[in-house]
């Protein structure tokens, strides 16, 4: 966690951001000095601009701040299950089996810099507001407590749509009068949010986000829930109790409301994977329902009416996928360990040579960049989505073309190398740039004439 290697490309695409929020010289969304694509909320990126103005490292303390996270939202699911259900036993394993899950099929996102995990435990916050008393007993106050932390959810990451919407629909099965006053607070304080970016960013927050392009393109959805067998256990047992109960289920249960959450979780997180660049946290909605649906069957399962053939088989499936996973992530992850000071010694002697280089550059990895004290830092994965979509990049272009950075980092030897876009490959030949620096897997290019 405290290495200076990136444990993914959105790290440095964070700690960007964030450092440009704290440093207050580029526009957070469509800057004319920055050339990163931003379609993120700025909730995470004003939390972390302020923690970098205080002397911290926007990468590592955003790992500290996702590990936080996730723990909270272990001990949020607990709770929900705890109140839903009466049992602490049940809550806890549940919690375990979460934690388990996150840290094995989905450990990508474990202690990275990303606001994924920080987003969805203000979301669970709304959740156990709503379900931690009686559906009578909601009252005005706690309606807008829920609707809150759903807001400063979603101000942190946009695409946590599935709970509002099982939300509303639940409480319109509820109470009219209280889903339309919770809609009513909720979409107040959406408009605050939206007046305050438009007051701070003007119309290029609305443009950047919800106008943001991407390319589109069926196979995707493999790669997005290529992890979901993993979770497989745990939403056969949740599903499964669930429809065994489902005739003595109330719509004004708990359960409902979760089980609404689990089949918007899904229906949302399959269109969503369907984009370019998109990875599995889009189905960590489906994730989070999953597992608090399996901890209220596992609490029937083990009430006084309960089987325990039933509960032992029960357990055996929720567990049985992450026992095939556990040796491979185990080997995986030691290997990752053997290997991580070699790495973080390779990075120092990058940085460095980029910190000698810094009144000019032009970094490719933002990670590095970000490292090294560079404020130009090239987003290459949404620039190729932009030039996909037949997008003008000017003001890149033209600075290349007028040669404003008198060095250039890419990867790849002098013979070859690539910043991954052919196209802006091309504008940094015809600008004259070449290889004038080789540091081990690290290419510098300079302006020759």
């Amino acid at each position: 966690m405290f290495h200076h290697v990136p444990l993914d490309v959105n790290e440095g695409w964070n700690a960007q951001l964030a450092s440009w929020t704290a440093g207050g010289d580029h526009q957070l969304y469509s800057s004319d000095r920055g050339f990163v694509f931003n379609n993120y909320p700025p909730l995470s990126f004003v939390l972390m601009g302020g923690l970098v103005r205080l002397g911290f490292d926007a990468i590592i303390t955003g790992r500290i701040l996702s590990c936080l996270s996730v723990l909270v939202s272990a001990a949020l699911i607990a709770r929900i299950i705890q109140v839903v259900t009466g049992r602490l036993a049940a809550a806890l394993a549940t919690a375990v089996l979460f934690l388990v899950t996150a840290n094995t099929a989905f450990h990508g996102y474990f202690g990275m810099n990303d606001p994924q995990w920080l987003a969805q435990a203000l979301m669970l916050g709304g959740l156990y507001v709503m379900v931690s008393r009686k559906p009578a007993e909601l009252t005005w106050q706690r309606l807008f407590c829920c609707a809150l932390l759903i807001v400063l959810g979603g101000f942190t990451k946009h695409n946590l749509v599935a709970l509002p919407l099982a939300m509303f629909v639940w409480l319109l099965c509820v109470d009219m009068r209280k889903a339309a006053l919770w809609s009513a607070m909720l979409g107040a304080l959406l408009a605050v949010g939206f007046l305050s970016c438009y007051e701070v960013y003007g119309i290029s927050f609305f443009r950047d986000v919800f106008l943001h392009q991407r390319v589109i393109r069926l196979g995707r959805v493999i790669h997005s829930v290529r992890q979901l067998p993993f979770m497989g256990g745990m939403l056969l047992v949740g599903v499964g109790v669930f429809c065994q109960r489902w005739r003595s289920v109330s719509l004004k249960d708990p359960s409902v409301l979760v089980m609404l959450f689990l089949v918007f979780g899904c229906l949302f997180g399959f269109l969503e994977s369907l984009g370019e660049g998109v990875d599995y946290n889009c189905m960590f909605d489906a994730f989070v329902a999953a597992a608090i649906l399996c901890g209220i069957g596992l609490a029937r399962l083990s009430g006084p009416d309960g089987k325990r053939k039933q509960l032992a088989r029960a357990c055996w499936v929720m567990v049985l996928p992450l026992l095939c996973l556990l040796p491979f992530w185990g080997m995986s992850s030691y290997q990752e360990v053997q290997t991580v000071r070699l790495k973080d010694s390779e990075w120092q002697t990058y940085i460095q040579a980029l910190r000698m280089r810094n009144t000019s550059l032009l970094c490719t990895d933002m990670a590095l960049c970000y490292w090294a004290d560079s404020r130009d830092a090239i987003d290459r994965f949404n620039l190729s989505q932009a030039l996909k979509k037949n997008k003008e990049v000017v003001f890149l272009k033209d600075m290349i073309i007028q040669h404003r950075f008198s060095v250039v980092q890419l990867y790849g030897t002098m013979t070859h190398y690539s910043s991954g876009n052919i196209i802006f490959d091309s504008w940094l030949a015809k600008a004259g740039y070449r290889p004038v620096m080789d540091n081990g897997e690290m290419i510098l290019l300079g302006y020759i004439r």
